[in-house]
């Protein structure tokens, strides 16, 4: 006796074979999915976009969740960070470059003030120079020891002058060279504790 095909039974099957290859196929495809090609791609509510490694650590991380507005973040093969551009709490921009173990090593960005500046560290993240604009809004170079202590500082005064200062290894004054409260140019040497000891002036 011949065993009669139940179509329907048939049908059924081969839909769920079908189903199967397609979701295996759409896996891999998935997993191993090429280039893509978009005309924009909008991130709401302060999300993110990430780039992992292939151990799967973020690599490069784009937000828009940060206090003072969107940043970018990359990191090193060792997963420390090793810069970042974006905004402070302040809202102000920068951009930090950090060493290979995660340490600030430079800083450029907008200071408390409103005024540009660009900072260098040491490896232990202690300032080694500040280029950028003073309290009172002009110009200056300082420089500092591996103590932290001043050493020099070229720029401009509270009373718009234009001086340089050196400093020993103490943080003392030992020399200045600039512009006198008269205007003119002064010459000032100090002794190892920053008192002056010779001083000469231009005479009006």
């Amino acid at each position: 006796m011949k065993q009669q095909i139940d179509l329907k039974s048939l049908v059924i099957g081969i839909l769920g074979t079908l189903l199967l290859m397609t979701l295996i196929s759409a896996k891999q495809s998935e997993a191993e999915m090429g280039d893509l090609s978009v005309a924009s791609i909008t991130i709401r509510d302060g999300g993110g976009l990430r780039i992992l490694s292939r151990a799967g650590d973020n690599t490069v991380l784009i937000t828009g969740s940060g206090q003072g507005g969107g940043s970018i973040m990359l990191k090193n093969a060792l997963g420390e960070k090793s810069m970042t551009l974006g905004a402070n709490e302040d809202g102000q921009g920068g951009f930090v470059a950090y060493n290979q173990e995660g340490q600030m090593s430079a800083h450029l960005g907008t200071g408390e003030m409103g005024g540009g500046f660009f900072r260098t560290f040491d490896k232990h993240e202690s300032p080694t120079v500040y280029l950028g604009t003073s309290e009172k809004g002009g110009g200056q170079l300082t420089t500092y020891n591996e103590v932290g202590n001043e050493t020099a500082f070229l720029g401009t005064g509270t009373v718009g002058n234009g001086f340089l200062r050196t400093a020993n290894e103490y943080g003392k004054m030992s020399a200045y060279v600039g512009t006198g409260n008269s205007n003119t140019g002064m010459v000032l040497l100090c002794d190892r504790d920053g008192n002056t000891k010779w001083v000469e002036k231009v005479d009006d």
